[in-house]
């Protein structure tokens, strides 16, 4: 199996989970980042294909897909981010109460 027929299989797979999502929550915007982003065409247009397939039409034509421009760096941005907001959310109970820890 060669790599692209890989990674066409893995963005039909990919774009089957988008299209349930996006037909229960129905969201304006999706963006794919980390490696995802960095191949590009070769996996954006399998999923377009699967998410074509098989989420509702009017839910496909609101919803954009977009790749990040972060690449490989989007993990490590969301993780620095995630615990900046629960030390910024302990530091606010502190101030509150300093003694409801």
């Amino acid at each position: 199996m060669l790599a692209t027929e890989i990674i066409s299989e893995a963005g039909e797979k990919i774009g089957r989970g988008i299209a349930a999502i996006m037909n229960l929550f129905n969201p304006e915007l999706i963006i794919l980042g980390g490696s995802l982003a960095e191949t590009d065409a070769y996996i954006r247009l399998p999923i377009k294909a699967a998410i074509n397939k098989y989420s509702l039409s009017l839910v496909s034509t609101d919803t954009e897909l977009r790749m990040s421009s972060l690449g490989r760096k989007a993990g490590v941005i969301g993780a620095c981010l995630l615990a900046r907001d629960k030390i910024l959310s302990i530091r606010a109970r502190i101030t509150l109460d300093p003694h409801n820890l």
